[in-house]
C-alpha cells in the first residue's frame, strides 16, 4: 500500500473583505470585495499546493526531512517557469528558500513574484510539518502576506491541502484584504479540476466595540475555466450577500434585503 503522508504547513495567507454597508451602491462594492477575497484565497492555496504537492514522493517507506526537502526541491523547477528561466531554490539544513521572479505555475498561477521561506520537519508518524514566511509576494495581481497551518493528503488522484490561516494584503481588484479562518483546496490530477471550501472572518474594532463578519466559500474550477459555486458574506448587521458563479466570466449577487446585480470575473 502506498504511504500517504500528511503535510502540516505554516506559511501563507487567505484573504477577506473590506467594510461593507447594505445600500445598493455599497452592495456592488461588497460583491467585488467578496470575489477579490475568494480569488486571492484560491491563488494562495494553489501556490502552497504547487510547493508541497508530491512532498511524500509516493513513498512506501517512512519519510524523513531530507527526503521531503529533496522531493520539494526537485518538483519546483518542474512546476514553475520564470522570466529569469526558473525559480531560485536554496537549501540550508531543513530550510528551503524559494525566490520567484515573474513566474507561471500550475492551476492558473501567472505573474507570481516574491520570496517564501519554508522550514521542514517530519514526525515519527510521517506527518510533514512546514513552517513558512513570505516576503513581498505578488500572485495574479494580488499582494499577499502568508501565515498558515495546513495538512496535505493524497487519496488516489485526489490531493488536498487543509489550511488554517490569517493574513492581509491587497486583492487583484485593489481591495484591502485581511482574514482569520480555514479552507481546504482539493485537486484531482485526472480531471484537472479543483475546489476551495472554507470559512473565514474579518474583525472590525473601535475604541468601544468590536465585531466580526463571516464568509463562506464553496467553489469549483477546472483548468482554464471560470468557477462554479457560491460565496456568502454576512454583514455586521446580520444581512447576507450571496455571489453565485455559473462557470461564465460574470457572477450574479443578491442580498437578503432583496438587492441584486452582477460582477465581472478575472478568469478565462
Amino acid at each position: 500500500m502506498r504511504h500517504l503522508g500528511s503535510l502540516v504547513l505554516l506559511g501563507s495567507s487567505l484573504t477577506a473583505i473590506g467594510c461593507m454597508k447594505s445600500d445598493s451602491s455599497s452592495s456592488i462594492d461588497s460583491a467585488a470585495d467578496a470575489v477579490d477575497s475568494s480569488d486571492s484565497v484560491e491563488a494562495e492555496g494553489n501556490v502552497m499546493m504547487a510547493f508541497t504537492d508530491g512532498a511524500d514522493g509516493q513513498s512506501i517507506t517512512a519519510l524523513d526531512a531530507p527526503t521531503v526537502i529533496a522531493n520539494m526541491k526537485a518538483n519546483i523547477p518542474l512546476r514553475w517557469t520564470c522570466s529569469s528561466g526558473t525559480a531560485t531554490t536554496t537549501v540550508s539544513g531543513d530550510d528551503i528558500t524559494v525566490v520567484l521572479d515573474d513566474c507561471t505555475g500550475p492551476r492558473g498561477l501567472v505573474h507570481v513574484s516574491g520570496t517564501i521561506d519554508l522550514v521542514v520537519s517530519v514526525d515519527s508518524s510521517g506527518v510533514i510539518t512546514v513552517t513558512g514566511n513570505s516576503s513581498d509576494l505578488k500572485v495574479n495581481a494580488a499582494d499577499l502576506t502568508f501565515q498558515v497551518t495546513a495538512t496535505y493528503g493524497v487519496m488516489g488522484t485526489t490531493h488536498t491541502l487543509a489550511v488554517q490561516t490569517q493574513g492581509s494584503g491587497t486583492g487583484p481588484r485593489g481591495n484591502a484584504i485581511d482574514h482569520n479562518g480555514n479552507y481546504t483546496i482539493t485537486w484531482d490530477t485526472n480531471s484537472q479540476c479543483g475546489s476551495i471550501d472554507g470559512q473565514w472572518s474579518t474583525d472590525i474594532s473601535s475604541s468601544v466595540a468590536s465585531a466580526s463578519r463571516s464568509n463562506d466559500v464553496n467553489l469549483m474550477r477546472c483548468a482554464g475555466g471560470c468557477p462554479t459555486g457560491t460565496l456568502e458574506h454576512k454583514f455586521l448587521g446580520g444581512q447576507t450577500l450571496t455571489v453565485t458563479f455559473d462557470g461564465s466570466d460574470v457572477a450574479t449577487w443578491s442580498t437578503s434585503g432583496g438587492k441584486s446585480g452582477t460582477v465581472n470575473l478575472l478568469c478565462q
